[in-house]
């Protein structure tokens, strides 16, 4: 099952420069990961450019806007060229007209093609600025320095300026809702709770995403409780899961709302003793286990949370570009004989949202569902038989997802 492609990255250096070598090689295994794997074929392809395409000093094969793009083949929604900014390539620009007129092309490109962008990297130590290279590449925002020791930091800048780019809100910032309660239980030390989401916050402010939080986010005057609705509807929702969140109401309401929106919510995991409740509109989530205890010192709290919140956050930037590469892939398979298309595998909330929006999907005698891989489990997917069943669905519910519906011939079951 194959659509036109939504994203392709392109990473350049220089053959000379290891730290080029491990860029790509990071982006290579974020991008083909287990995060993005389960959409449709083509969605997003990462590309290396590195080896001399003609002479042995002389530049990579040029990017396919460049050599041009054969007619047969549809152009990306989005294309993003990382190149690493390295003494060596600084001084193949500076010594080799070859290496020159490729790095033009690329500026050129940057700024004349739509949905062509030039996200740079420097090389750890490189002397960049002041060079032709650096002249060349001065108008793109380069990437943050970190991004080329730390993968996570890595992946998850890409991500994030891709979402912004793929959603059309390139001057926006990702918006993180941080959904906690200030409430501890008694297995909890009374000021656990709130340096934990301090450290949350903390993590979020040295991002280039932006956080909402309601001490800080809500103004004077302003009903909090409606803009917290509101404001959990969009961009992505980090739950941070002490021991009482679960049976707080506004907690419930606000996972409940973001599901229903269907924006990403990652669940971090912070229960230090034991949950008196559970709340099904809380799972069906990714999560992220911090292991707390009640008797932690501060220094050992933020040693126990940080490597936590730092993948339940880039886990969540993820799930955003994931959504956005999703959004893209629906628009193509609208009247394709699919009837509804979530972005997360259906669970009972979700479907009673969708039926009471369409009513006429109880109407047909079959309605097809896709998602993102993975596939519900036999005992999950018979629940969500029995729900249509009760709503009265006059038929059957197909539930698939792009992988079972290839491996059984691409075609919608009678």
């Amino acid at each position: 099952m194959l659509l036109p492609p939504v994203l392709e990255i392109f990473v350049v250096w220089h053959p000379d420069d290891e730290s080029g070598a491990t860029v790509a090689e990071w982006l290579l295994d974020h991008f083909h990961g287990t995060a993005f794997s389960g959409l449709i074929g083509g969605a997003v392809e990462v590309y290396t450019r590195s080896t001399p395409w003609l002479g042995d000093d002389g530049p990579p094969r040029p990017l396919p806007f460049a050599g041009g793009q054969p007619a047969s083949l549809e152009s990306p929604t989005v294309t993003v060229v990382i190149p690493v900014l390295s003494a060596h390539l600084a001084r193949a620009v500076e010594d080799n007209h070859a290496w020159s007129g490729w790095i033009a092309d690329l500026a050129a490109g940057a700024s004349e093609r739509t949905g062509m962008h030039v996200f740079p990297l420097r090389a750890p130590d490189a002397k960049i600025d002041g060079t032709a290279l650096g002249d060349m590449l001065n108008g793109p925002q380069r990437l943050p320095d970190p991004c080329a020791v730390d993968r996570g930091v890595l992946g998850r800048e890409v991500a994030q300026a891709i979402v912004q780019r793929i959603s059309g809100n390139e001057g926006d910032p990702l918006q993180v809702f941080v959904s906690h309660t200030k409430r501890h239980s008694p297995d909890e030390e009374p000021d656990h709770v709130t340096r934990l989401v301090d450290q949350v916050r903390a993590f979020l402010a040295n991002t280039r995403l932006v956080d909402f939080f309601d001490e800080t986010s809500l103004q004077v005057g302003e009903d909090w409780e409606e803009r917290l609705v509101t404001e959990a509807s969009r961009g992505c929702l980090l739950m941070v899961r002490t021991d009482l969140y679960a049976g707080r109401t506004m907690c419930q309401r606000e996972v409940r709302v973001a599901k229903e929106a269907g924006v990403p919510v990652v669940e971090l995991r912070a229960v230090t003793g034991h949950q008196e409740r559970g709340s099904f509109l809380l799972d069906h989530v990714p999560s992220v286990q911090a292991n707390l205890t009640a008797d932690m010192t501060d220094d050992e709290l933020a040693a126990a949370t940080g490597g936590a919140i730092k993948r339940a956050v880039n886990m969540l930037v993820d799930e955003a570009l994931k959504r956005a590469l999703w959004i893209h892939q629906q628009e193509r398979l609208i009247g394709d004989g699919f009837d509804w298309l979530p972005g997360h595998a259906p669970e009972p909330l979700t479907a009673l949202r969708y039926l009471a929006d369409h009513p006429s999907a109880l109407e047909g005698g079959l309605c097809v569902v896709l998602h993102p891989d993975p596939p519900l489990l036999p005992d999950e997917k018979d629940a969500m038989d029995a729900l249509f069943r009760l709503a009265g669905l006059d038929g059957t519910v197909d539930i698939v997802t792009p992988r079972t519906f290839a491996q059984r011939g691409g075609r919608i079951a009678p």
